[in-house]
């Protein structure tokens, strides 16, 4: 019971610090409850189903189209607009310390289709990662490190290194898209993707400090009852 109490309390400490961002590190989006402020590719509300997701909670899932032209089709939007999960994916992910960015996907096309995430901080800066090849039928992680190399471009932002600061500096908007590249067969046909548990983790660094320091506080309180007990 006083570990446990010890434990609420160090928690009730590190949620009262104020915050600078509405960043949340680490965070993860599991649409338990609902949609959380999500959309979907054309600005409206995502289908949120309670069961059948990657744990069998929730999930949301929309349309998504096959284009050929430009950037191809954005499928899911989780945008600082609309608060979508509270915002907890908006802010400075540098010193933040936002290590990867994941989700799972799924999608019921008859063949692979090529996915990529894109992260946006307005006025046309915006990173778009690389394609992830997803299977058919079961979910698949996109799992993508925040590092100049897992993008592959950064619209106006321009490029290389000051590119990336600029846009992972101030990120406002998630998005998950399906590429223009895809297999010839799917040209033009509208399948239904998923989406579950998208998430933010921090640097292995900065988690371990934020361990120490539980530990710590848990255990200058556990020695100062213990003494207080014995008296």
């Amino acid at each position: 019971m006083i570990v446990r109490a010890l434990l609420l309390l160090c928690l009730a400490l590190f949620t009262a610090t104020p915050r600078a961002t509405a960043l949340i590190v680490p965070f993860t989006e599991d649409f338990t409850s609902g949609a959380s402020n999500w959309l979907n590719g054309s600005s409206a509300a995502p289908t949120w189903s309670a069961t059948g997701g990657v744990d069998d909670g929730g999930y949301i899932s929309a349309p998504g189209a096959i284009s050929a032209g430009g950037f191809g089709t954005i499928v899911f939007r989780g945008n600082a607009a609309v608060d979508a999960s509270g915002d907890a994916f908006v802010g400075n992910w540098l010193t933040g310390g936002v290590s990867t960015f994941s989700a799972f996907v799924r999608h019921d096309a008859p063949v692979a289709l090529n996915f990529y995430a894109r992260l946006d901080a307005g006025s046309g800066r915006a990173a778009s990662s690389v394609d992830f090849s997803v299977p058919v039928g079961s979910w698949y992680q996109l799992n993508i490190p925040i590092t100049e190399a897992s993008f592959q471009s950064y619209g106006a932002a321009g490029t290389g290194t000051a590119a990336f600061n600029s846009v992972f500096s101030s990120i406002l908007n998630v998005q998950f898209a399906l590429s223009s590249t895809q297999d010839p067969s799917t040209a033009g046909q509208t399948y239904n993707v998923s989406l579950d548990r998208v998430a933010i983790v921090p640097e292995p660094s900065i988690a371990a400090l934020g361990s120490l320091a539980l530990l710590g506080f848990l255990a200058s309180r556990g020695i100062v009852l213990l003494r207080i007990r014995n008296r």
